[in-house]
C-alpha cells in the first residue's frame, strides 16, 4: 500500500475485506456494523468472545481510531482511519502489463496522490458537516449523531430505491398486459 494505515501488517487477505465494501463516510454503518472487522482490531482490549451492541461497537469503533486518547478525532485520525477503510487499490493486471517498473511506480504515486485528494475532500466535509462547535475535532457525542443520520439517510435512500423498483415493475408488467391485451 502506498499510506501506511494502522494495520498496514494485516496487508494481504484484509485489504480483501476493504475493496469488498467501500464507504461512503468516516461514519458509514456497514463498516461501523462489521463485528468481525472491529473484533479483529480490538482483540487483548475488548472482550471480543461476547456479542457488542451497535452502540458498544460504534462506541469502540471510534476509540480504535483516537490513537492519541484525548477523546476526539483530529484531522490526522481522520486520515488513518480513511486510509484503512479505504486503501488505494491494487492495479489489475491489465493496467501494468507491458509497464516497466518506474512507470508502475509513477502509477502507484499518481494514484496514492490521487486517494489523498479524496481523503482531504472527506475530512473536510466530515469536519464541515459534524464538527458543532467548529473546534477542529470530531468529539465522540459529534461522531455519534453523524453516524445516526447517515443511518437514516442511507434507509430513506434504500426505501426509495425498494419504491422505485416496485414502480417500474407495475410499470413494465402494465405495459406487457396492454401489449397482450392490443394483441388479442
Amino acid at each position: 500500500m502506498g499510506l501506511l494505515s494502522p494495520c498496514s501488517g494485516h496487508a494481504g487477505a484484509h485489504n480483501v475485506h476493504h475493496m469488498q465494501q467501500q464507504p461512503t463516510s468516516f461514519s458509514d454503518p456497514n463498516v461501523i456494523g462489521d463485528q468481525a472487522h472491529l473484533k479483529e482490531h480490538m482483540q487483548g482490549e475488548v472482550n471480543t468472545d461476547k456479542p457488542m451492541t451497535p452502540e458498544e461497537m460504534e462506541f469502540h469503533y471510534f476509540r480504535l481510531h483516537d490513537t492519541n486518547n484525548d477523546s476526539l478525532l483530529d484531522g490526522l485520525e481522520l486520515l488513518k482511519a480513511l486510509s484503512h477503510m479505504m486503501p488505494p487499490m491494487d492495479f489489475q493486471p491489465h493496467e501494468i502489463n507491458g509497464k516497466t517498473a518506474v512507470e508502475v511506480e509513477s502509477m502507484r504515486n499518481q494514484r496514492t496522490k490521487e486517494m489523498m485528494v479524496n481523503y482531504v475532500q472527506i475530512i473536510d466535509t466530515v469536519l464541515q458537516l459534524d464538527d458543532r462547535d467548529q473546534n477542529g475535532y470530531l468529539s465522540y457525542p459529534e461522531y455519534s449523531l453523524a453516524r445516526r443520520r447517515d443511518a437514516q439517510k442511507m434507509k430513506e435512500m434504500q426505501e426509495k430505491l425498494l419504491r422505485d423498483a416496485e414502480a417500474a415493475k407495475k410499470e413494465m408488467l402494465n405495459k406487457q398486459n396492454q401489449a397482450y391485451n392490443s394483441g388479442l
